[in-house]
Order: structure tokens, then C-alpha cells, then sequence
């Protein structure tokens, strides 16, 4: 009942720990859809459970590779994880568990996260994306604004959708800090200016890449501890 809704561009090796944090969920029905826009790259990977997009052009917004990858999910309830966060151990079946408790809303999401600073877990943290789960009817009657930055805030907030928010542990880690670019903390700056910072840092691939899902830090055990 759950699609995991997953962009990348230029990360492969946190996109790999991202589908790993999928991998490891204990829930039948549900999906992990991924949009890559990085041209001339094509992810593979071999498990029925992950779908990849590969396209050889750049969206001309993040908003718009949101609403375009909602559109390529199958269930009716869609998670939006970016590629350099993860799920928490058993996410999906507390989301699946929200939904059931409490049916009807437009969107689910925790009231916290696991924050990490460059893969070490530092406290319970909070944004505007907590592991947010959207249902299809909700996503089909919203306006997608043409931005890069607080588009996850308007789509959540602005267009007076039903939340349910719980009160159990996190299902999202968050994590900041890496050798790599954050969008969200680039500011408001023009879109060509963020993708130009991107791709100055992103990782060098090309080609046709077969994904190895896989943790490279002991991110759950460092929460249980």
C-alpha cells in the first residue's frame, strides 16, 4: 500500500544506502520508485520491489520531478524520501500502522526525525519533511509549484491538506553534513545557480552503473545505542 518516492542526481553511493534502508523493510505490498535525471548515467539494479526512471534530461525543477515521479508510483500512499536519507528500521510498517489507526487523512507524517551530522547520530531533530506521506487523492488535486527550494513546504502546507502527525519513534534519518551538495541548504537561489553547485560536486559517473544496495556506517545501531 506504500510507494517510496526517491530522487537523485549525482549520489550514488547514498542512493545505494537509501535503497538499502528500503530493502530492509518488513512490508509486503509497497515499492521504492527512483528518478534519476543525471544524463548519461543509467542505475540498475535487480529486485522487482525497486523501479528506476533513468532519463537522459534534467527536470527543469525539483518540484517538477516530484510531481512527475508521484505520477510513476502504485500505491495510494507515497513516502517522499530524498537519496541522502534513510528509513528508519521498521518505517514502513509504523506508517502502514498510522494509516490504518487513522484513515482518512490527506497526509501522514512523524513529528520528528533521527538527525545525523556527517553519519553520527546527533538527537532527535524536526523539519518540514519528517518521512511525509502523501495519499494519491490528496497529491491529484494540488498545484506543484515551479521551484527548488521550499517546494516541500508548500506541497505540505499550502493547499490545506488534512495531517495527521504521530507521536511514535521516527521514520525517517535525516542526515546533513558529507562530501556532497544540499539543495535545501543553498538558499533561495536561482535554480541555475543550485544545479551549476550541484553538479560541481556531485560524484564523476557515466555510463550504465549496477546498483550494490549497502550501509557503509552503523546508522540503526547507533540510534539503539
Amino acid at each position: 500500500m506504500i510507494s517510496v518516492l526517491t530522487l537523485t542526481y549525482g549520489r550514488k553511493k547514498l542512493l545505494e544506502e537509501s535503497i538499502h534502508s528500503f530493502l530492509l523493510q518488513n512490508i509486503d505490498e509497497s515499492e521504492m520508485v527512483i528518478i534519476n535525471d543525471e544524463p548519461n548515467v543509467v542505475y540498475r539494479i535487480y529486485n522487482p520491489k525497486v523501479k528506476i526512471y533513468n532519463l537522459n534530461r534534467r527536470f527543469n525543477n525539483i518540484s517538477e520531478k516530484i510531481e512527475w515521479g508521484f505520477k510513476k508510483c502504485l500505491y495510494d500512499y507515497i513516502y517522499r524520501l530524498d537519496d541522502d536519507d534513510l528509513l528508519s528500521y521498521d518505517a514502513l510498517k509504523k506508517v502502514e500502522k498510522q494509516i490504518n489507526e487513522n484513515p482518512g487523512y490527506d497526509i501522514y507524517r512523524s513529528k520528528s526525525h533521527y538527525f545525523f551530522e556527517h553519519n553520527k547520530y546527533i538527537k532527535i531533530g524536526g523539519s518540514v519533511n519528517n518521512g511525509n506521506v502523501y495519499s494519491k487523492n490528496y497529491l491529484n488535486q494540488i498545484n506543484f509549484p515551479s521551484k527548488n527550494f521550499g517546494e516541500d513546504l508548500d506541497i505540505t502546507y499550502n493547499f490545506n491538506g488534512s495531517i495527521h502527525e504521530s507521536d511514535d519513534s521516527p521514520t525517517m534519518i535525516y542526515r546533513w553534513g558529507m562530501p556532497t551538495y544540499h539543495i535545501s541548504g543553498m538558499d533561495d537561489i536561482s535554480i541555475k545557480r543550485q544545479y551549476d553547485w550541484a553538479d560541481e560536486l556531485k560524484e564523476k559517473n557515466d555510463g550504465i552503473i549496477d546498483l550494490d544496495p549497502k550501509f557503509n556506517d552503523n546508522y540503526y545501531e547507533q540510534i539503539i545505542d
